[in-house]
């Protein structure tokens, strides 16, 4: 009975957090616009006063004049905020094309395994073993590790890891997954509406509602599905954000695309890969 009120409980808080993130992210978006607002509708009645009181003396034009220009800074503030925007296409071309060379890289070295995510001195990287009875290691010192027969790998940095850096430098809070990829997808860089994660006793799946990087991930796995196996720039993000988060080692599993959502399996990898 307790068990089944705690769960009860639980589901309700998770809703109210749902609701809250997204109250919170309209407030941020819209701060500057009830901003404008303000300063039209002050600056309107200052102007208004002063043109009826009119009385042809300095004191008179300074009001009218500020009115006026409180009405204009507000007129910009509705219309203009500090983001710069890029276009999506840009955006897309511009990291496929690194892609591309990574995957061609990947591909004429006949590497065909799945990278393997592992937090190593306080840093992220993604390993590729080169044979299938690779020991995993902890201490990389060069991109091909070939100090031992069985620990020969392609070690790299991952497509998401200065993203997922980027959110540790605004003070990004690890303690757990769900609260994590809230607070660096849709909040931080607000490239997801929303985020669900479910825990499985080897793997976490994670989906992804109406991601702006959708398209991005899905040319990515027609045109470079060499890069799949480690991870475009936004798969990478979440696998180094659950690598940070656990201290395990990480693998992509599997990648699904929907019409609006991508759907990501991420399993743990123990210390020996097999």
């Amino acid at each position: 009975m307790e068990d089944a009120l705690l769960k009860r409980r639980l589901i309700e808080l998770e809703r109210e957090n749902k609701t809250l993130r997204v109250e919170h992210s309209l407030a941020k978006k819209n701060e500057y616009r009830y901003t404008g607002y303000a300063l039209v509708f002050f600056g309107a009645a200052a102007a208004a006063i002063s043109y009826f009181t009119y009385n042809n003396t300095t004191l008179a034009s300074i009001m009218l004049f500020a009115g006026l220009g409180t009405v204009y800074l507000g007129i910009l503030s509705l219309f203009l905020t500090p983001e710069k925007f890029i276009r999506e296409e840009i955006l897309e071309r511009s990291n496929l094309s690194s892609i591309i060379v990574i995957n061609n890289i990947i591909q004429e070295l006949q590497i065909y395994s799945k990278g393997i995510y592992v937090l190593s001195d306080d840093e992220i990287r993604v390993v590729i073993p080169l044979r299938s009875d690779y020991k995993l290691k902890k201490t990389f010192q060069r991109t091909f590790q070939v100090d031992e027969p069985g620990s020969t790998a392609l070690v790299l940095v991952p497509l998401g890891y200065s993203l997922m850096q980027m959110a540790e430098k605004n003070g990004a809070d690890w303690n757990s997954i769900q609260h994590a990829l809230d607070e660096v997808m849709v909040d931080g860089l607000e490239v997801a509406k929303g985020v669900e994660v479910e825990h499985g006793d080897a793997d976490i799946t994670v989906r992804v509602d109406k991601p702006l990087y959708i398209n991005l991930c899905r040319r990515v796995s027609s045109e470079a599905p060499g890069i799949c196996n480690i991870g475009c720039s936004f798969c990478s993000l979440i696998a180094c954000i659950i690598t940070k988060n656990t201290g395990k080692n990480v693998m992509i599993k599997q990648v699904e695309h929907g019409k609006d959502h991508v759907t990501a399996k991420f399993q743990l990898v123990p210390d020996i890969h097999p």
